[in-house]
């Protein structure tokens, strides 16, 4: 008897230990991240930001595909309202969606959640664009940390007119705390409810993010048409996977590819054998980010873009008050793992800050945006958006939208360089 018990003691500690040991090695190595440099001037000299005092503490922004139009998600009263810790203060200004064109910089962005259908109980996370199959219109699905209720609003956009009808609010069991959404279609959409604490028990979820548990869900949402009996919507929501603290998305539908962000990991690829069934979704890969990663942003020609929290404390005290310099940003582009006979490419991977606290075979980042907080910081959602190199962030600490011209350049990668044989 006391054999067996010891035995049954062993395997509980092997198996113990053996999850403490995944869960350390594949959490983000964000004590081991060197702070990051001051914006060089050759970069900030080629940025401006926009709107500072119209555009505050924006989460996320969507660009519409082959256009330079983008959907701001805003809210101005993002320090008081935290809605993972059930933080909603009374008679705090509502959030605000809006619409800008980055390449007529001088023109006012408009606002587009005005509709009286949003009430005053809109607090907007996550933005997603997606072109309707009726010419000249655009749906926007947006998370809405409502106090009433967790839901997704679907507002219409008239490009020409750029007025918003709000069309729908969803709610389901499967959107309890949603972040980050992707419009597959006019129809359909992925959300991440972030913990599955949040919005119910703070202190457990404070132990859900320590202990990296996989309570953050990834769900599909499909919109059926309206039932007529009873006159509200329904949908229909599929759980895609379980991760730790999920947060951004983006959707490749080239590639046929999902990419999710996990705060305490990295990014988690799934692939999609078939677009008509999205919801079918095939674990393919995991990446750790050296930051917590926030958002994800897909830019032209397939390329990934992470952006994330260099320092817990610094992000806490900027989102406690308003300071003169912000906390640090960071924005990664990942790459293709390296081939190791391309020993120019592994001395490139290495030199780089955002690769130095992972290991080697992790070396898949590339720093496209760095700044210490002086210049512009805390980006949560940042990548390049057009094929000229442009590159637009948003803070959820901070105000306005930057538009930079220039990213940090390096040879052997896509920016400007795009045939290394011809360089060597």
């Amino acid at each position: 008897m006391a054999g067996s018990n010891k035995l049954k003691l062993a395997i509980v500690l092997l198996t113990v230990s053996a999850f403490l040991y995944k869960a350390i090695t594949q959490r983000s190595p964000l004590y081991l991240l060197a702070p990051p440099f001051p914006l060089p001037p050759s970069i900030s000299s080629s940025c401006s930001k926009n709107f500072p005092e119209l555009l505050r503490n924006c989460e996320d922004f969507s660009i519409l595909p082959n256009t330079t139009l983008l959907f701001l998600s805003c809210d101005r009263s993002r320090r008081e309202w935290y809605h993972a810790f059930r933080a909603f203060p009374p008679d705090v200004p509502k959030g605000e969606i809006f619409i800008w064109d980055y390449d007529k910089p001088e023109v006012e962005p408009t606002l587009l959640s005005g509709a009286e259908s949003l009430d005053d109980d809109f607090h907007p996370l996550g933005v997603s664009a997606v072109p309707r199959e009726e010419g000249g219109e655009v749906r926007l699905f947006v998370t809405n940390q409502a106090k009433k209720e967790a839901r997704i609003e679907v507002l219409d956009v008239d490009l020409e007119t750029r007025t918003a009808r709000h069309k729908r609010s969803l709610t389901d069991a499967k959107i309890f705390s949603p972040n980050g959404i992707v419009g597959v279609d006019e129809n359909s959409f992925f959300i991440t409810n972030d913990g599955f604490f949040s919005r119910r028990w703070s202190t457990a979820l404070l132990f859900e993010v320590i202990l990296g548990a996989p309570g953050g869900q990834v769900v599909h949402v499909s919109i059926p048409p309206l039932a007529s009996a009873t006159g509200k919507d329904s949908v229909d929501a599929y759980s895609v996977a379980w991760i730790s603290l999920a947060n951004g998305l983006a959707l490749d539908h080239v590639k046929q590819k999902l990419y999710v962000a996990s705060s305490t990991h990295g990014v988690y690829t799934y692939s999609i054998p078939d677009m008509s069934r999205p919801y079918l979704t095939v674990p393919e890969s995991f990446h750790r980010t050296p930051f917590a990663t926030d958002n994800l942003h897909l830019g032209p020609t397939s390329r990934l873009f992470a952006s994330g929290i260099t320092s817990l404390g610094d992000f806490a005290t900027s989102m406690l008050s308003e300071g003169i310099v912000g906390p640090a940003a960071w924005t990664a582009e990942l790459l293709p793992r390296v081939d190791p006979s391309d020993k120019r490419e592994a001395a490139l991977r290495a030199l780089d800050p955002a690769n130095s606290p992972l290991r080697k075979e992790e070396w898949v980042w590339r720093s496209v945006y760095l700044d210490d907080g002086k210049f512009f910081g805390g980006v949560s959602t940042g990548g390049i958006v057009d094929m000229q190199g442009t590159f637009v962030g948003v803070s959820v600490v901070g105000k306005g939208v930057l538009v930079c011209k220039r990213v940090i350049e390096r040879p052997g990668v896509l920016v400007g360089e795009e045939n290394v044989k011809e360089e060597l």
